[in-house]
């Protein structure tokens, strides 16, 4: 059993027994030029050159960095394993080598247009996986040796996590965009399970729920499906009424907000001393995308990390992941279709998971965010074995 896995900015693999963690050779590398170059600039600081270089208003903050690796898996070959990544504006899919001293990096793909997130590594070699086009939309593509990959899906979804089913087809999730009359986003509306075919390149709905979202669809061989089930529509744990009341002072910051942009504009001096260039010109930015673990976006949900843990506290098997997202296997009706088929549960609080058949059997990997478990005996009552423990797991490979 082998099995890759993400934990935060690292990349993990679980072999034989044993869990080994590798940092990203490119990420620890964007970081060092990052900081070098930040600091190259430090003597501008409080002089005219920061208006003439545009850096209050125009030029980021090189030190706020966005990273994470967002997908691991082995590979055919023994010694290489294949895992996806962010960086601020940048993403790719390199290749880590795991039998020399240095770890050796080699580069697969990369891009500053699209953003490489869920993939799926075959066992005749071949990869799938989501690629995502802009801010809103993600397409299912299939990838080239040379690192070309070719879109298989299109349209305004947010396409993700695809698998073959034993015909060789494509299942997927899609999560349809929603739009107000002016087509502006306004929301994803629950994740649906479909399937593309590839002898007439249709595209089959085969589980469509307004309660539910299904998620990562893996058929198995005897044609049962597993996916991860929540809510369609998580719930809106803010408070009105401390919004209402807090319209005032997010009115009177707007405005401090302006005065001070206007007079550093053209007194080229900050309206209060000790007031950096970088809070008026990328404050709103520097808060958004700086790293804050205790809120995370998980399966298109925005999690409260630390909310979560405490509900679970309870529950032993339980990581930060709500409890209602579970794993669960649907099995066919008589006719050969999902609708209304019976659901079997199979365990709880699950951000991510994998089937691997082999020598007869299949077991499933799942992780918690803190976690990662083997189940076996898909009954009722299934055996669970916790394998290792992780930092921030979100993504569990196995070469399928």
């Amino acid at each position: 059993m082998k099995i890759g896995f993400s934990d935060g900015e690292k990349i993990g693999i679980f072999a034989d027994g044993k869990k080994t963690v590798f940092s990203s050779r490119y990420i620890e590398k964007y970081k060092e030029n990052a900081m070098r170059s930040a600091k190259n600039k430090e003597w501008k600081k409080n002089t005219d050159l920061m208006i003439e270089d545009g850096y209050y208003f125009d030029s980021p903050d090189e030190t706020v960095i966005r990273a994470k690796v967002k997908c691991v898996s082995p590979t055919v070959e023994e010694n290489k394993i294949l895992y996806a990544f962010s960086v601020n504006d940048t993403s790719g899919i390199y290749f880590k080598y795991t039998d020399d001293e240095n770890y050796t990096e080699a580069h697969y793909l990369s891009s500053s247009e699209y953003e490489f997130n869920s993939f799926s590594v075959q066992e005749d070699g071949k990869i799938i996986g989501a690629v995502q086009t802009d801010s809103i939309c993600s397409n299912v593509a299939e990838f080239k040796d040379n690192g070309d990959f070719v879109f298989l899906t299109d349209g305004d979804s947010f396409d993700e996590n695809p698998s073959y089913d034993k015909e060789g087809n494509i299942l997927f999730n899609s999560y349809p965009v929603g739009r107000d009359a002016n087509n502006a986003f306004v929301t994803y509306l629950p994740s649906e399970i479909c399937r593309f075919r590839k002898d007439t390149m249709q595209i089959e709905e085969l589980i469509v729920d307004e309660k539910y979202s299904y998620i990562k669809p893996i058929e198995d061989k005897d044609g049962n499906l597993y996916c991860i089930r929540k809510p369609g529509v998580e719930k809106n744990e803010s408070n009105v009424f401390l919004e209402i009341l807090l319209i005032p002072v997010r009115i009177v910051q707007a405005i401090v907000g302006f005065i001070s942009a206007f007079v550093m504009c053209f007194a080229k001096k900050p309206m209060v001393n000790g007031q950096s260039a970088r809070s008026v010109g990328n404050g709103g930015d520097a808060a958004k995308n700086g790293a804050d673990m205790k809120k995370i976006w998980i399966n298109n949900t925005l999690i409260n990390v630390e909310k979560e843990s405490k509900r679970n506290r309870k529950y032993a098997e339980l990581g930060f992941i709500p409890k209602n997202w579970t794993l669960v296997r649907l099995q066919k009706n008589e006719n050969g279709t999902f609708d209304g088929c019976r659901e079997y549960e199979l365990a709880f609080g699950v951000a991510d998971f994998d089937l691997k058949e082999e020598n007869g059997g299949k077991y499933l990997i799942y992780t918690n965010g803190k976690r990662v478990i083997k189940l076996t005996d898909f009954g009722d009552h299934g055996k669970k074995e916790p394998l290792f423990d992780t930092d921030f797991c979100l993504r569990v490979n196995v070469l399928r």
